[in-house]
């Protein structure tokens, strides 16, 4: 017999007495369950009736930081180097260095910004080519392009959505210069594996941990095991400033060159020594970071935790396949919760109805990072500019875009879905009502094709 994974007796136990009693004295006719089994969208009675926790998050600490900052009227960042001198920055600079176990941190405006200047900071230059995953921001491709280079797509592996590192070395010609792994929605991508590839060919690597922040892979950060890692505090972060990022590296040459080139090439002593950007982070940032650093390290736990527990329940739903971590994951970031909708256990329904019905439901979600970025035209529009014309050949431009093929990422494409981290950091309960909306709508499958 089939489960009943939205069942009679889950409605009533998710019903209290004093709500049913309130309904009663009311007049208010409280759904009978054949009622809430009918789908959301169809007329029937959502899973989710109440909103999830909101982010980013304010509190008083927040606002007493925030305001200080202000008050001081010192806006800027200390210029005296990584780490070094006084400011909110360097300030932020040093502990979250302390919390990831590294030397150095660098601050910037933007995990965009310090994935520029850390594949400036490793030799990435025109002409050079960074392999890299297709299921990804478009920031982690944007970075490799401002630096002349060409993204070379490695596809993914479908169960974890990470960069496969079986297809890497095919992939790899005498213009490689770095491979920029992606640990997407903040679990670990299989970093060893790349890391020893790396080595073996001579190849610098840096991490795009925008989404990781305190994942950890056999006990150790993620962000820690290149030459380089980079991380956002963008809005939607668990840790948020509106943008701000931040590299991380235990490499004294490679933390001073990205400090110039993030300092209009102006070395920590102000001697102007090279090529440089002005990437660099302000004060007002760095106070609202600074005191979500004391909670962060609990938050992460608690995704990390509620994950594991949704994940256990999709799993028994069919056509619903969690996201998988690689053996050695010691913990996720859950920036992101993915899953693989399979419309073949749907009646053959198209992804998007059933993504029609979890809204109606009351349950968030994205389909962000399944854009293929490697068949998009901006792509197209780049390589055909003049200043690629110009470094790139016709002949190579034309066999890139032969070899440009990720079979597996575009699979994903068709069938991924992303739950954001803030669902997470509730209760059980919050995390019963995204399984219960989706076993409803398995078990109402028959009905999707009339949204």
């Amino acid at each position: 017999m089939k489960p009943d994974l939205f069942s009679r007796r889950n409605f009533l136990k998710r019903t209290s007495f004093a709500t049913l009693g309130a309904a009663a004295s009311t007049g208010f006719r409280f759904p009978q369950p054949a009622e809430a089994r009918q789908l959301a969208a169809l007329g029937g009675a959502a899973v989710r009736r109440k909103p999830f926790s909101s982010w980013p998050p304010v509190s008083p600490e927040l606002e007493k930081s925030l305001i200080e900052a202000f008050r001081s009227r010192r806006w800027g960042r200390s210029l005296q180097g990584p780490m070094v001198g006084e400011g909110l920055v360097c300030e932020f600079e040093r502990r979250f260095a302390r919390l990831l176990g590294v030397r150095y941190c660098l601050a910037t405006g933007s995990c965009t910004q310090a994935l520029h200047t850390a594949l400036h900071a490793v030799g990435v230059g025109p002409g050079d080519e960074v392999l890299v995953p297709p299921c990804t921001f478009i920031a982690t491709v944007q970075a490799i392009l401002l630096c002349g280079a060409l993204p070379v797509f490695v596809d993914v592996d479908l169960e974890t959505f990470q960069m496969d590192p079986a297809k890497i070395e095919p992939l790899i010609t005498p213009e490689t210069r770095a491979i920029e792994p992606v640990h997407i929605a903040g679990l670990p991508c299989d970093i060893e594996r790349i890391v020893a590839i790396a080595e073996k060919h001579r190849l610098a690597v840096v991490e795009d941990a925008a989404q990781a922040h305190l994942a950890l892979f056999r006990d150790k950060p993620c962000g820690t095991f290149g030459q380089i890692g980079c991380f956002s505090f963008q809005n939607s972060k668990q840790i948020a400033c509106g943008e701000g990022g931040a590299l991380v590296t235990n490499d004294a040459q490679l933390a001073e060159r990205s400090y110039v080139f993030h300092n209009l090439g102006l070395s920590p002593r102000q001697q102007s020594v090279g090529l440089g950007t002005k990437y660099r982070m302000h004060e007002l940032e760095a106070a609202l970071l600074l005191p979500q650093l004391e909670t962060l390290t609990a938050e992460i736990q608690r995704r990390h935790d509620n994950a594991a527990y949704l994940a256990k329940r999709l799993s028994e739903i069919p056509g619903i396949i969690p996201q998988r971590l690689y053996p050695g994951t010691t913990r996720g970031a859950y920036y992101l919760f993915g899953f693989r909708y399979l419309r073949e256990n749907f009646g053959g329904v198209a992804r998007e109805k059933f993504l029609r019905a979890l809204r109606a439901e009351g349950i968030p979600f994205t389909t962000m990072y399944f854009d293929q970025l490697n068949k998009q035209p901006f792509l197209t529009a780049v390589l055909s500019s003049p200043g690629f014309q110009k470094v790139f050949s016709a002949d190579r431009l034309r066999r890139y875009h032969e070899r440009n093929q990720c079979p597996n990422n575009d699979l994903l494409a068709e069938q991924g879905v992303w739950l954001p981290q803030y669902v997470l950091l509730g209760e059980k309960q919050d995390i019963d009502d995204i399984a219960d909306a989706i076993a409803k709508i398995s078990e109402n499958k028959d009905h999707l094709s009339k949204l």
